[in-house]
């Protein structure tokens, strides 16, 4: 996502953006995983699969919803 960065985000935003992405990143490797442990610990191991197929769900939504390059503007 970084490295995807530079070609979406303004060239005087990137630095912030690539920290508030690194952020974020940080915060969900730390959040997702205390999460599904917290779950799987009152559920038992049956609900990995359904949490894993979730999640990945939403990093494919997520994807879907970063722009493929910066849009020009005109003016």
């Amino acid at each position: 996502m970084t490295n995807h960065a530079g070609g979406i985000i303004p060239p005087d935003l990137i630095s912030g953006g690539v920290g508030w992405i690194a952020g974020w990143g940080a915060a969900g490797a730390a959040v997702f995983p205390f999460v599904t442990g917290a779950i799987a610990s009152k559920t038992g191991i049956k609900s990995l699969f359904p949490l894993v197929v979730a999640l990945t769900g939403l990093l494919f939504c997520v994807w879907a919803c970063v722009p493929r390059s910066r849009r020009q503007i005109k003016g």
